[in-house]
């Protein structure tokens, strides 16, 4: 399941605003938000391109949502120091 990357925030346990931070300080993340080319097509984020119809201009606006694979969530809470408890049985976890 891929998650926008306030949803991985807060599986991680932080805020989004310091998961950018500490993005955009390992140069995952570029200045303005949108994945660095190095990491693009590495399984851990993605951008997800979107649209949306603006009625006053009549016109489509087209943007990009970065995203964490389930990959990714594991790969980020490595490098944030992060536990994650794995379970072997989906039931067993409820």
């Amino acid at each position: 399941m891929n998650r926008t990357i306030r949803e991985a925030a807060q599986v991680l346990g932080v805020r989004e605003r310091e998961l950018r931070a500490h993005l955009r300080d390992t140069k995952v993340l570029n200045r303005d938000g949108s994945l660095a080319a190095k990491h693009v097509g590495g399984g851990n984020l993605f951008m997800d391109p979107r649209s949306r119809w603006v009625e006053a201009t009549k016109r489509y606006q087209h943007y990009a949502v970065l995203m964490v694979t389930e990959a990714g969530i594991a790969w980020l809470a490595q490098r944030l120091g992060v536990g994650i408890t794995v379970t072997k049985d989906k039931d067993a976890a409820a």
